[in-house]
């Protein structure tokens, strides 16, 4: 594994990092949630150059680093163009099919995943103080379920985005889908999001 790659890997953990803070709470409420939101904000920063610093070296599909100049796979995300590259033709295609299914999916993104985050992280701010509107548990319910059917449906779907013509496009941070390469984000994602889906049917299945 290059170094790239190695530091691209080291990155990313910081995104299960902070889902452990959020889900688990190992440092107590307070000092879980905060010590998370501060990781997820500031992970930005550092993430963010990182993938612009290496767009032009590394297949943004599967992470790997280019021999030559690769092939472009330029996207929209948060109103800029990403100069993405591939390392083959085929990577390229699977990027847009992908930028083109997240861009049809947009709004069904930020009610599954960004809506959810937002409401988990303000319930437990509120619980902080003594004003929460959710049991913990319930709240991390509702946190897990609706992330992991749209990870785990857009790991899968994600190749009808072929089919379609729109603009490629990825509302939600390019930088963390860069640290590892689309691909094994989307494996990733998967894995995490059929064990939610796994634990939820066992939780709800138990009781009988």
């Amino acid at each position: 594994m290059s170094r790239t790659r190695l530091a691209g890997a080291l990155l990313f953990l910081f995104i299960p990092l902070v889902l452990v803070l959020y889900l688990r709470m190992p440092l107590g409420l307070p000092g879980s949630v905060f010590l998370g939101m501060f990781l997820m904000i500031g992970h930005r920063f550092v993430a963010r150059p990182f993938m612009e610093r290496h767009i032009e070296r590394r297949c943004f599909w599967c992470g790997r680093d280019l021999a030559g100049p690769g092939v472009p796979a330029p996207f929209r995300s948060s109103g800029e163009t990403v100069e993405a590259r591939a390392c083959s033709g085929t990577h390229a295609d699977r990027l847009i099919a992908f930028a083109r299914t997240v861009a049809a999916g947009r709004l069904v993104v930020f009610l599954l995943i960004v809506l959810p985050v937002l409401i988990y992280l303000g319930n437990a701010l509120l619980t902080i103080v003594g004003h929460g509107f959710l049991p913990l548990d319930t709240a991390r319910t509702a946190f897990k379920i609706p992330i992991a059917v749209a990870v785990v449906t857009l790991s899968f779907a994600w190749p009808l985005g072929a089919r379609l013509t729109r603009e490629p496009a990825i509302d939600v941070p390019a930088h963390n889908l860069s640290l590892l390469g689309v691909s094994w984000t989307l494996w990733v994602f998967r894995i995490v999001g059929l064990f939610w889906l796994g634990q939820a049917a066992w939780s709800a299945l138990r009781p009988y």
